[in-house]
């Protein structure tokens, strides 16, 4: 890649998901596949690639995983296991990455208000009951805005974060607690 393009990479932020939310009775193995394909082969394969281009700059790696491993809920055991690895990975490559001055981090976001919400398939009223369902297991009573995670991003990108390596932010209004 560093050859193609003569590039320069300083962060490579890893955010991509996808959810089947069906209980493991009704789980297919093309379920899984897609899951981890997205979730965890994706961050595996741009993160393995972008290496190289990383280390030059002694980069940072941001990775989203989800505050669902917290606090678990039904009908997500493939999404919440594709996270988990994620936030596995995490820690594991901040410690194989260190050496090289690098700096490897994940944000966990809960419930954040975006575009995605309108595209889960709900009806409007089937829509509105799951986001006050998921308003009220947050103690702040309010869901996140992508800019709370961008800040958060931010902050493990600059300088100002340069001891932080490993860690696991959680941006969701206290639904991990």
């Amino acid at each position: 890649m560093s050859k193609k393009f003569n590039a320069k990479l300083d962060i490579l932020v890893n955010s991509a998901g996808w959810c089947p939310v069906k209980p493991v009775s009704e789980m297919t193995i093309k379920d899984y596949d897609m899951a981890f394909d997205i979730d965890v082969r994706g961050l595996v394969d741009i993160t393995i690639n972008s290496l190289p281009l990383l280390r030059k700059t002694k980069g940072v790696i941001i990775n989203l995983s989800s505050a669902g491993l917290y606090r678990k809920g039904p009908n997500l055991s493939v999404y919440l296991g594709a996270k988990a690895a994620i936030e596995t990975f995490t820690k594991v490559w901040a410690l194989d990455l260190a050496s090289n001055g690098m700096r490897v981090n994940a944000i966990t976001p809960g419930a954040i208000k975006t575009p995605i919400w309108s595209k889960a398939g709900l009806s409007a009223e089937e829509a509105r009951i799951h986001q006050q369902a998921t308003t009220d297991l947050i103690p702040v009573k309010r869901m996140g805005n992508s800019d709370e995670v961008a800040n958060v991003a931010l902050f493990l990108a600059s300088g100002e974060a340069s001891y932080v390596t490993g860690a696991i932010y959680s941006v969701d209004g206290g639904m991990s607690i």
